[in-house]
């Protein structure tokens, strides 16, 4: 009954009726007007399919068998059924699309499913990728997540998308196709102007983060989603003496613009005092904020820091707090380290 109302919304009562006028299975009507005639066919027709393929004059492919797979339960929504029917009836190539993919969906169909087949940019139209996405509001969050990622990653073309989407194994989640895309970025949400300065490369993508990570045999790989989410912004200390180590400078974004969270060394050590304070002098040019204590003696500070148990002030370099020196056995290692 609702794929009639659907039909006659769609086709019109009055041409809904001429067919029904016009067919073997359904009754001689008579002078009757068209609401008449699709009532009396309604009661006297035993099988709703044949009902079905009296009004459509044989249904397009694939409509009848989406029926079947709906179930004998009717859905929640009826203008579901509406629109069903006006994806297998449209003639527009997306619509086209979108009723294939319905008929691929394996199982049994599930309102939301037509609705979020319905709702879904055409690029996203896969079996397997719809197979992930169970309610209708799930599709904003999709499209503006992917529509995200394509701004950051250039790859991410409609034919690499929907290629893309064959990959999804069965149980997959949504996120992986985000996940996927953004893993491939190659567009900061946001620059560091270096002002020319060659000693300081900005690492600005998913492959740049993996390089780094290899050579200072580190997490950066891991450090992917919080990038391309413009959180941290990973800058790249490459000294122009080949014998003298480089660092990672980690700038954490604000509303102000960046401040630099920690530097590191090859294998998160700390950074020797003096480089820090060389690589913190230029990026402070650059505009990046510094961490800092209480203006004053500094002796006196990390004193009572000290004895308050604030021990970060008295870490070395890694989170800039100033002229802090290492250990003189962590300064002996890391010095053996570099001349290694």
């Amino acid at each position: 009954m609702f794929l009639l109302m659907a039909l006659v919304e769609i086709l019109g009562i009055d041409e809904i009726a001429n067919h029904l006028r016009s067919s073997a299975i359904t009754p001689e009507f008579g002078d009757v007007t068209a609401p008449m005639v699709v009532g009396q066919t309604v009661l006297q027709v035993r099988r709703p399919r044949d009902l079905v393929r009296t009004i459509l004059a044989g249904p397009p492919i694939g409509l009848l068998g989406a029926l079947d797979r709906i179930g004998p339960e009717p859905f929640g929504e009826p203008r579901t059924y509406y629109e069903l029917c006006r994806l297998f009836l449209s003639r527009d190539p997306d619509d086209r699309r979108r009723a294939k993919v319905i008929s691929q969906i394996s199982g049994n169909l599930v309102g939301d499913q037509i609705r979020i087949v319905s709702m879904l940019d055409p690029v996203l139209l896969h079996p397997a990728f719809v197979a992930t996405v169970y309610d209708v509001r799930q599709v904003a969050e999709i499209h503006n997540a992917l529509a995200y990622v394509r701004q950051h990653c250039s790859g991410a073309t409609d034919e690499a998308i929907r290629a893309s989407l064959g990959r999804i194994k069965p149980g997959g989640h949504r996120s992986e196709l985000i996940k996927g895309w953004a893993e491939r970025f190659d567009r900061v949400p946001t620059m560091l102007d270096t002002r020319g300065d060659l000693t300081l490369r900005v690492i600005d993508s998913a492959t740049a983060l993996a390089d780094a990570g290899r050579r200072f045999r580190n997490c950066l790989a891991t450090k992917v989603f919080e990038t391309v989410l413009g959180v941290y912004l990973y800058v790249e200390y490459e000294p122009i003496d080949p014998q003298e180590p480089g660092v990672i400078a980690e700038l954490r974004r604000t509303n102000q613009g960046y401040v630099l969270e920690g530097l590191h060394a090859t294998n998160n050590r700390r950074v020797l005092p003096h480089r820090a304070r060389l690589i913190r002098d230029k990026l402070a040019a650059l505009g990046v904020a510094i961490l800092a204590h209480a203006p004053g003696d500094r002796d006196a500070i990390h004193a009572a820091a000290q004895m308050l148990g604030e021990h970060k002030l008295m870490e070395a370099d890694c989170n800039g707090w100033g002229d802090e020196l290492l250990p003189v056995e962590e300064d002996l290692e890391q010095l053996l380290a570099e001349a290694a």
